[in-house]
């Protein structure tokens, strides 16, 4: 269960090392073992690393709306999450390499950049817009370091196959 609150410093750095950790899964790769298929599915670790991409900037549109005071437009209304996902990989299933890793970087450093801009008591709370009583701080865990560590880990153990 998670703490229902949460200091701004230390979901900073759960964020920083997290990347830190998932990049570091990812540095001795080659861009053809990046590219090859059935990691997950179907999945390369490619589509592992635009799929957190995606989710990377699911998130940021939340943030900003925090920032701007504004309720984002719905996300995908009406599709599961699974529906979601295997949109989002039929989308960019057939990205370059460069092109995707370049953008989860990108993504990376803006969801930083606003988590750094918002405030703790924001990060404390429920979206003013949420049905949920849900933090703001859960959200962005979900879709940083949680979800870099879900990936991870797929990716490991299939990296650990014989």
């Amino acid at each position: 269960m998670m703490p229902e609150a949460i200091a701004k410093a230390a979901l900073l750095d759960n964020i920083q090392n997290g990347y830190k950790q998932f990049e570091a899964l990812l540095t001795p790769l080659s861009e053809e073992q990046m590219t090859m298929l059935a990691v997950n599915g179907t999945w390369t670790v490619k589509d592992n690393i635009d799929h957190l991409t995606a989710w990377q900037d699911y998130l940021l549109n939340q943030l900003q709306g925090i920032l701007d005071g504004q309720q984002p437009p719905a996300f995908m209304p009406g599709l599961s999450e699974d529906e979601i996902n295997e949109g989002f990989y039929q989308e960019n299933k057939d990205r370059p390499f460069a092109e995707v890793i370049a953008d989860f970087h990108l993504s990376y450093q803006r969801v930083l950049a606003s988590v750094q801009s918002i405030s703790e008591e924001a990060l404390n709370v429920p979206f003013p817009w949420s049905k949920s009583d849900n933090a703001v701080w859960g959200l962005i865990a979900g879709n940083t370091y949680e979800h870099y560590e879900e990936h991870g880990g797929i990716i490991r153990r299939w990296l650990e196959q014989p």
